[in-house]
């Protein structure tokens, strides 16, 4: 009997540790690809990343502080299949016309790409 239980305990931590592998491992991924891409990499703060498996892409927050490389504050982040990471462009909507609708663009790409891939 306590062979038994031993042994369905045993099986259970296994297959707890290898659910969280499964859960966490894409998400560690995620941050370190975006610590290798961003210039303060010491400073970053991550929240709510999460893999899409799907579309392989990872997607949260960082908090890059204030450095070359990244945005200064908490911003959300695309870090794409191939590599490349994309930020949420932190235009202002200001100016002549022109620059406000290429500011709007800029913002409606980003949304779209989130829409796309994070989802």
């Amino acid at each position: 009997m306590r062979a038994s239980i031993s042994i369905l305990a045993g099986i259970a931590v296994f297959l707890g540790a290898v659910a969280g592998w499964w859960f966490y491992w894409p998400v560690w991924r995620v941050e370190a690809q975006v610590r290798s891409q961003i210039a303060p990499a010491d400073f970053a703060r991550f929240s709510s990343v999460k893999y899409n498996r799907v579309t392989g892409t990872g997607c949260g927050y960082v908090d890059a502080g204030n450095g070359s490389g990244a945005p200064a504050g908490k911003t959300h982040f695309i870090l794409l299949p191939d590599g490349s990471l994309k930020f949420d462009p932190n235009d202002r909507i200001a100016g002549s016309t022109t620059q406000q609708l290429e500011a709007l663009r800029k913002h409606a790409d980003y949304l779209a790409l989130v829409y796309a891939r994070c989802a």
